[in-house]
Order: C-alpha cells, then structure tokens, then sequence
C-alpha cells in the first residue's frame, strides 16, 4: 500500500459510542473455536458455573 492517508484512516481508534461489552463464552479462548458462537452473548451465570472448562 503507497497512499499513507487511506493507511492512517484505517489507525484511527474507534469511536467509543459505537463500542459495546458483554460477557462471551469461555469458546473464545480455544484457537480450534473460529465461528460466530464465540462471540454471541451469554449470561454470567453460564460463564461462573465452571471457570475452568
């Protein structure tokens, strides 16, 4: 890539107003999980029910 400003728009951090947080599955910490699955909600609960599976 040779055009600095398209490279620079894309550094940017992002606008806070259109971040969100929730709580995930524990999927997301094994490399062989790469679906959608991993980043869907989830309830606290399930998360706190078993810390290390």
């Amino acid at each position: 890539m040779k055009d600095v400003s398209a490279a620079s728009d894309l550094l940017k951090p992002c606008d806070a107003q259109l971040m969100r947080c929730y709580p995930v599955s524990t999927r997301i910490n094994h490399v062989a999980n790469d679906d959608e699955e991993c980043s869907r909600p989830v309830e606290l609960a399930q998360i706190q029910d078993d810390p290390f599976s």
